[in-house]
């Protein structure tokens, strides 16, 4: 196989499709979380179990799961339309707090009573003055399935919201909001738009979308095809191809992404920037929120999935589940060698 290059096109068409984001109305569709990341100083080893102590300095809060995937799409200048649910809990209010800061509109981001909202800490120590490692994360979740009468709620936001969308992104991480009534209704609203599904379930379900943009870990079950090595992948990738019918984009980590097209063929693209991320967390949802923008700003699929390339590599270079925008980009797309 010819070593992956980025296509010409990223540089010579890739800034007039990033202008005209802030154009586009955009719905993204799925299970909101609360990222937290809890930084502290180390101190010591304790005397009660061999375990660091941490002198606590400070507490970020910020979107994650489709949460982030929004927060990605407000940034590189989209007009964001979340659609899930929040539990009527603090971490709920924190959330829907932040994104008014952003002047969001939140018609379609509801708050359930008696739920939970999932919560992801993310446990950053290290010593004073220098950058923080991530030594546990503990996670908080619910994954029962919304009630009928939210489900309900949220398929009028989808009647009433769909027709004023240029797009729709699916991130479904299996905790409850995307009910099979309410994917149902997403797909069908949607219908002739560009659709991009980012899930770890559910995947067989989304025939005919635009694009899917699973990882290894979620393409090779889905395919029913352990990926090992690049012959595998390509089974896999062309298998989902067929049952889809849509185009499929596998991200690979250091190793880059692969995009499947209809006709069969397979495009390799490397890793932008460090193949050794300092921080790959929610690198995923920018690959798939800025490879929709760019779908519905009129992007070819291998420019569209060059510019998410891109994207992605800007943000492992920062900690914690971090955004970019669109001036980083522009910025990266000048710097970088053809």
């Amino acid at each position: 196989m010819k070593k992956a290059t980025l296509p010409s096109t990223l540089f010579s068409k890739g800034p007039a499709v990033l202008k005209k984001f802030p154009k586009l109305k955009l719905m993204v569709a799925g299970d909101f979380v609360v990222d937290e990341a809890i930084y502290g100083d180390t101190e010591r080893i304790s005397r009660e179990a061999p375990v660091l102590i941490l002198r606590y300095v400070k507490t970020d809060i910020l979107p994650g799961g489709a949460g982030n995937a929004a927060n990605n799409a407000v940034d590189l200048g989209a007009q964001v339309y979340p659609l899930g649910v929040v539990g009527d809990d603090t971490q709920g209010h924190q959330l829907l707090n932040y994104f008014k800061t952003k002047k969001l509109d939140l018609s379609g981001l509801l708050t359930v009573k008696n739920r939970h909202t999932t919560v992801k800490s993310r446990i950053m120590a290290g010593a004073h003055h220098t950058a923080k490692q991530q030594v546990i994360r503990i996670d908080r979740y619910e994954d029962k399935d919304i009630s009928r009468d939210m489900e309900n709620k949220l398929i009028g936001r989808i009647t009433a919201l769909a027709p004023k969308m240029d797009a729709l992104l699916i991130s479904d991480y299996g905790l409850g909001a995307l009910t099979e009534a309410v994917r149902r209704s997403l797909l069908s609203a949607f219908a002739g738009k560009v659709i991009t599904v980012d899930s770890r379930y559910h995947l067989n379900e989304y025939q005919g979308v635009s694009l899917i943009t699973p990882n290894v870990a979620e393409a090779g079950p889905a395919a029913g095809v352990d990926i090992q090595d690049q012959e595998s992948l390509l089974r896999a990738g062309q298998k989902l191809q067929k049952i889809l019918q849509g185009r499929v984009l596998i991200t690979r980590g250091p190793q880059g992404m692969a995009l499947f097209d209809k006709d069969g063929s397979v495009s390799h693209l490397p890793v932008y920037g460090l193949d050794q991320p300092v921080d790959p967390t929610g690198a995923g949802d920018t690959v798939a929120i800025t490879a929709t923008l760019a779908l519905a700003a009129g992007a070819d699929f291998i420019l569209a999935a060059s510019l998410a390339t891109v994207a992605a590599g800007i943000v492992v270079t920062k900690r914690g589940t971090a955004t970019t925008n669109q001036e980083e980009i522009l910025k990266a797309l000048k710097s970088t060698t053809r």
